[in-house]
């Protein structure tokens, strides 16, 4: 697993992984309903979802590796979920956007005490 050394509790590290994980895996369900929907890869909200399951990618890949860069990506992950967790619950048209909402805020909140442990 990871032995972590960002300053932050292991638990929390574990939690900010498995939280970027299945965000990912929720940005790109959430990617493939809206191209099924008609919507281009070009429109913005195909690309938020895009950016963030690349980003909760490299987020994970971050932790493990204790790279450096691992406070950088946390903290992008932690903005750009809390946009897409806001963006998902408003223009929530089914129960599929408000899994998405839920993934990204649980995403955020996994990550939020790593913040201030770098």
């Amino acid at each position: 697993m990871t032995g972590a050394r960002l300053g932050g509790a292991r638990a929390d590290v574990s939690r900010c992984i498995d939280a970027s994980l299945q965000c990912q895996a929720s940005c790109e369900a959430g990617m493939a309903r809206l191209l099924a929907q008609g919507q281009t890869l070009s429109s913005a909200s195909v690309r938020a979802l895009r950016q963030c399951a690349e980003l909760c990618e490299l987020n994970v890949r971050a932790l493990r590796k204790e790279s450096r860069l691992a406070r950088h990506t946390t903290n992008l992950c932690f903005e750009l979920s809390n946009q897409v967790a806001r963006a998902a619950w408003l223009d929530a048209d089914d129960a599929s956007s408000y899994s998405l909402a839920r993934d990204a805020l649980r995403l955020a909140r996994s990550c939020r005490p790593l913040l201030f442990s770098f």
